[in-house]
């Protein structure tokens, strides 16, 4: 009894721990651009595997038991990598990160959109150009930033 107690104490932490942001909106300086970007990167791969897998077992003539399960939880996974990169996007990015008195600020608005819109139509759909879209303007992004992270305007 003791040991489903514990096992219940730790999902219910793991639940409650996987609503949260994946980072605070306090300025600890924990995080790094670099980091972020790495994990951009990695969801980007996820989603990209997860629509082939899904477009691969659909191709099947018929599907069992066990291939609409690997269909759902593919679809669910490609779903909640999208949102990951939404998420940082808007509460690591937007609302931390881009100053509006940075240099090409208008610019990267511009592209954390598009970043946005991308993820949003990879969850979508499970072709190849909305996922090899938003790498691209995720590439774009990372490039934009890291050159011009740390300037400002002076007026």
């Amino acid at each position: 009894m003791k040991t489903f107690h514990i096992l219940t104490f730790a999902l219910a932490s793991l639940v409650s721990t996987a609503s949260l942001s994946a980072h605070c909106q306090v300025p600890c300086g924990i995080y790094g651009d670099e980091m972020k970007f790495g994990e951009l990167e990695q969801h980007i791969e996820t989603i990209a595997k997860a629509s082939k897998s899904i477009r691969e077992i659909a191709a099947k003539d018929t599907l069992t038991a066990q291939d609409q399960q690997q269909l759902i939880r593919w679809t669910n996974n490609k779903e909640s990598h999208a949102q990951k990169i939404i998420d940082e996007t808007a509460n690591y990015f937007l609302a931390q990160r881009i100053k509006p008195d940075a240099d090409h600020y208008a610019d990267k608005l511009e592209v954390l959109h598009h970043i946005i819109v991308y993820s949003m139509k990879s969850k979508q759909s499970v072709e190849d150009e909305p996922v090899e879209t938003l790498s691209k303007k995720v590439a774009a992004f990372k490039e934009l930033y890291l050159d011009h992270s740390h300037e400002h305007h002076t007026h």
